[in-house]
């Protein structure tokens, strides 16, 4: 198993500014993050719809890989893939880190065999980048992750739920109604609200447009929670010679982290969203609307 020292994971739903504080905190010059590696993505070899050897194959990009891509079942494995770029890493050195997962006496059969290989990779990129403390996204099952990493540091993403609508509904590709966005907001911060109130967890929650009204002020208090020194560094991220902004499938976020941060994305939902929408997402997230402070009890 990996050293379980001191790992720093980032959640947030989609279009909540995790990739922003990632993206910052990577600009620290001891901390090396990775962007969306979920265990989810490795499922394939889970639940043996393919085996390592064809991971392998995909790979090394060989006739036979190339056949193996084009199999449905491949293509979260294609996704991760496709991901690893963000944080500095290409196919030859999955391979590697791939065949070292294997011969340490490792496996994908479960989602901790997956997040050991997943931690492999971002302390790859640590390594490759002379840094000392490593970092991620993360999924929501916030206690596997804590299982095999219990001094971890957990960063929770809260961004208004209507603006967080507004942004899935006109950036990207995401499929899901207003009324499944609202219940995914509430679900994801009342599940993280319960990772702050353990004992023995270390959790944060990190509001966004405080992020982007007051950055160095919250950036401190992030960095005091991390028990690491700020450095002006991490606000002129957009200046730095990062990884996210070499990789070459880019990312979603990418025009947003390569200017500084400011607050013109706060309240666009005020413009954006009609009422029939509102009214969706209020179905499944007024209460925990509420709870956040971005509504107030009966406010309609």
């Amino acid at each position: 198993m990996m050293n379980t020292s001191n790992p720093i994971f980032v959640r947030g739903l989609s279009r909540s500014g995790g990739t922003l504080l990632v993206t910052i905190l990577d600009a620290h010059p001891d901390i090396a993050m990775s962007y969306e590696l979920y265990p989810n993505l490795l499922s394939p070899l889970t639940e043996a719809k393919l085996d390592t050897d064809d991971f392998l194959e995909i790979l090394s990009g060989s006739r036979k890989g190339k056949k193996l891509e084009q199999n449905p079942d491949s293509r979260p494995l294609q996704i991760f893939v496709n991901r690893c770029p963000r944080g500095g890493l290409e196919r030859k050195d999955l391979a590697t880190l791939v065949e070292k997962h294997l011969a340490s006496g490792d496996n994908f059969a479960d989602v901790a065999g997956c997040l050991r290989f997943i931690a492999q990779c971002a302390v790859k990129k640590m390594n490759n980048e002379s840094k000392s403390q490593w970092g991620l996204k993360c999924s929501n099952n916030f206690q596997e992750y804590f299982k095999i990493w219990p001094r971890a540091c957990f960063l929770n993403m809260i961004r208004d739920g209507r603006d967080v609508l507004a942004s899935q509904l006109n950036t990207g590709s995401f499929n899901k109604s207003p009324s499944d966005v609202g219940r995914a907001w509430a679900n994801t911060h009342k599940k993280f609200r319960a990772l702050v109130e353990a004992p023995g967890v270390r959790a944060y929650e990190v509001y966004y447009e405080r992020l982007v009204r007051e950055p160095e002020d919250e950036v401190r208090r992030i960095c005091e929670f991390l028990g690491v020194t700020f450095n002006d560094a991490m606000l002129s991220f957009y200046k730095r010679d990062l990884t996210i902004y070499k990789s070459p499938k880019g990312h979603l976020s990418i025009d947003r982290i390569s200017e500084p941060v400011d607050t013109s994305k706060i309240g666009r939902w005020k413009k954006e969203l009609s009422d029939e929408q509102l009214n969706g997402f209020y179905s499944g997230a007024r209460d925990a609307m509420v709870r956040y402070g971005y509504l107030r009890a009966g406010e309609r």
